[in-house]
């Protein structure tokens, strides 16, 4: 647009500049035809036979063009009052013009008889002459101030126009290298992008499989890269548990303080999606023991009901594994390993545990072991996911792990116990939370386990929650716990049946037990009814 406004104006100026030099050169020409008009008539050429018509006709062409110089002045702008006396003159020219001409036609004997009348007619056609060519120097001088100030405007405006051009010029080079900017600008996150863990800023697969190619590409007896894998325990309950922002958030710290570690042993640390770190380093083998525990203690918080650890797996690069397959599969052989070569934290706290319930009551650890059994199959049952199924069976194991702070005299008591008696009893599952408090492994369940022996109804204990307010991992530990109490030897009394156990559970469902945990369990316990040709062979053999 900037390119298109400068021609134009530029086109205008040059044209006004022409215009006003044409009539510049116009305005000399009519001086010269004044010039004619005033010696034609006096020439003594004039004298030879036909001069005279050849005069007269020269003389009416250059009055025409005088006259049409001045039409044309007119029309450009010269001021009224100096064309009205051109054409005064212009007219009175021409009277005297033919008087002289008349004389002349008469021959040059009349011519010579009359010479004061010539002379006379002489003088005055100068005197109209000399007027006409002052008017017009007036013209022609209007006429060149115009032209000079259309040639300094042209010439500005071609200056204007230039700069014009320069800064349509400049802008659009400036655009494009802003834009050039922006776009490498771009390419440069994408690229930023494309390499980092969106959630913790630390380098993702494609950063870390960037950096394993550099460290294989080593010469011979280079340095040793040491890469370890880490796998969060704890972190999916964690996550399920508190929600995904406090997942989110739990990892971002995870990984900043990895990150620290890696930066103290010149090394990175990447995070591969869920909850699978990543550390690649240039450490020397006597350092290697230190940057693992200094590693794994950053990878480990608690909370109140929670922990979250690590498992990891290394490989020496490239003296244990030569390519990046190679060192991948092994680290993640290594972790997995370390896995299933241990038993997990909260299985070995919680077998010390019961051992305590056990030392007190050896009819304990059965009864447990199958509350933690059909819990865990009713929560199965319910479709829960894997990780609630075993947070369910663990508070199986331990909701009577408080009863370690009982005396024995009120757990064996074979009648029914007294008011002050319950009051210990009622204490028991507080007891249980805050022992598997204590241990960062069973914090999870610790919930469960207090709220174990509430009632639906209102009417249980501690804190008398009532319906959906209980855990449902409670209520359904509450019918195993029953169920199993029923049908086994207790102190106090001989077992029921498993029929008579299971009515039980229904007619107190909706008070005592959650009836739709009752029926679920009623289902999955219930013998499988014969078909009817198995009834049939079975009469058939009575």
């Amino acid at each position: 647009m900037l390119t298109i406004v400068a021609i134009v104006c530029v086109s205008v100026l040059v044209q006004q500049s022409s215009s006003s030099r044409v009539a510049e050169l116009d305005a000399s020409a009519q001086t010269l035809s004044v010039s004619a008009l005033r010696s034609a008539p006096l020439d003594p050429d004039i004298t030879a036979p036909g001069a005279a018509a050849a005069v007269e006709v020269a003389s009416r062409r250059d009055e025409e063009s005088i006259l049409g110089g001045l039409t044309a002045r007119a029309q450009a702008g010269v001021p009224r009052g100096l064309l009205a006396a051109g054409r005064a003159d212009l007219a009175a020219l021409e009277p005297i013009e033919t008087s002289v001409l008349a004389v002349f036609k008469r021959g040059v004997a009349a011519a010579a008889r009359d010479p004061e009348v010539i002379a006379a007619l002489q003088l005055h056609l100068y005197d109209r002459a000399t007027a006409l060519t002052g008017v017009l120097a007036k013209i022609g001088r209007t006429d060149a101030t115009r032209a000079g100030r259309a040639r300094v405007e042209a010439v500005v405006g071609a200056a204007v126009a230039m700069l014009l051009l320069l800064s349509a010029f400049a802008f659009f080079y400036l655009r494009s290298v802003a834009a050039g900017q922006a776009l490498e600008g771009l390419l440069l996150a994408k690229g930023a992008e494309a390499s980092t863990d969106p959630l913790t800023g630390l380098g993702n697969r494609r950063a870390l499989s960037t950096a394993l190619l550099s460290a294989t590409a080593q010469p011979p007896g280079g340095r040793e890269f040491l890469l370890v894998m880490f796998d969060l325990d704890g972190f999916k309950q964690y996550n399920d548990s508190f929600g995904h922002a406090a997942g989110d958030a739990l990892l971002q710290r995870l990984g900043t303080r990895l990150a620290e570690v890696a930066a103290r042993y010149s090394g990175t640390a990447y995070r591969m999606g869920g909850d699978e770190f990543w550390m690649l380093t240039q450490t020397p083998p006597e350092m290697a023991e230190g940057l693992l525990v200094d590693a794994v203690a950053a990878l480990q918080e608690t909370g109140e009901g929670w922990h979250v650890g690590c498992t990891q797996g290394a490989a020496w690069m490239p003296s244990e594994a030569g390519t990046e397959t190679a060192a991948l599969k092994l680290a993640d052989d290594r972790m997995y390993a370390s896995k299933a070569g241990r038993s997990s934290p909260s299985r070995q706290v919680t077998d010390a545990l019961l051992q305590v319930i056990t030392e007190q009551n050896l009819l304990q650890d059965d009864h447990v072991e199958r509350v933690a059994r059909l819990a865990g199959e009713l929560a199965e049952a319910f479709g829960l996911p894997e990780h609630e199924i075993a947070r369910i069976r663990l508070a199986a194991r331990l909701h009577d792990i408080g009863k370690a702070a009982i005396p024995a005299a009120i757990l064996n008591k074979p009648g029914p116990l007294d008011e002050q008696e319950w009051e210990f009893m009622r204490r028991h599952p507080m007891i249980g939370e805050r022992i598997a408090l204590a241990a960062p492994a069973l914090a999870g369940s610790a919930p469960l386990i207090r709220s174990s022996h509430e009632r639906v109804d209102g009417g249980g204990y501690p804190d008398t929650l009532s319906g959906g307010d209980i855990p449902l991992g409670s209520r359904i530990i509450a019918v195993c716990d029953a169920f199993d109490a029923m049908t086994s030897e207790r102190p106090y009394r001989g077992p029921i049946g498993s029929d008579a156990a299971r009515a039980e559970l229904k007619r107190l469902a909706g008070t005592q037990f959650d009836t739709n945990v009752v029926e679920a369990f009623c289902r999955l316990t219930a013998p499988e009814q014969p078909s009817a040709e198995q009834s049939q062979a079975m009469a058939a053999a009575r």
